[in-house]
């Protein structure tokens, strides 16, 4: 008697146990982390290369916004490419390029189109191109000003910035070019079979 008493709660309780587990509430991210990855470069003088603007840890990643202030006697903005973290799902992007004051690229963004959720995880952005001028060992900063990140229902993603938002750069006439993977659109070539 006592036996079937104890295998009718077992079968009772671990349906029950189950479906508790199942049905528990995914674990929230941390606060999202926004900056430079990696915080600091060095580079040839002269050479071209990009800043990696990235986020971790985001949910429901919908839009960003920044600007990015320099230094215009060491660094030569040339444009920013939006990353690939707000379309990793298929999801069409609309992307604006920022207006360049000389001192500051402002006002750069993206947001995604065609889908009804953000993104979560983490990835890249943007990436900001600028030429080395002027060699400057102790490194100059590009600051990322203005930051702001969104999710579907626009309502503003709490963020902490890497670095507080630097990404310096060391600018050195001795030392070999950086070399980075190339990022942006991908361009098919036709193949020329003759």
């Amino acid at each position: 008697m006592h036996k079937k008493i104890i295998y009718l709660l077992v079968a009772i309780l671990l349906p029950v146990l189950a479906l508790l587990v199942l049905a528990r509430q995914p674990a929230v991210a941390t606060t999202a982390y926004l900056g430079c990855k990696p915080a600091t470069l060095t580079v040839k003088t002269g050479q071209s290369f990009y800043l990696t603007v990235a986020v971790t840890d985001t949910l429901d990643l919908y839009a960003w916004q920044f600007n990015a202030d320099y230094i215009e006697t060491y660094l030569e903005f040339q444009r920013i490419l939006p990353g690939n973290h707000l379309y990793t799902d298929g999801a069409s992007y609309y992307y604006i390029q920022p207006v360049d004051s000389g001192t500051e690229a402002q006002r750069a963004a993206a947001t995604r189109l065609s889908r009804h959720q953000g993104i979560d995880g983490s990835g890249e952005i943007a990436y900001i191109f600028f030429r080395a001028k002027t060699q400057k060992t102790d490194g100059t900063i590009v600051d990322l000003r203005e930051t702001l990140l969104v999710d579907h229902n626009a309502l503003e993603i709490t963020k902490t910035l890497f670095n507080n938002s630097d990404c310096r750069v060391y600018i050195k006439n001795d030392v070999d070019e950086l070399i980075q993977p190339p990022v942006g659109e991908v361009v098919y070539m036709p193949l020329n079979t003759h």
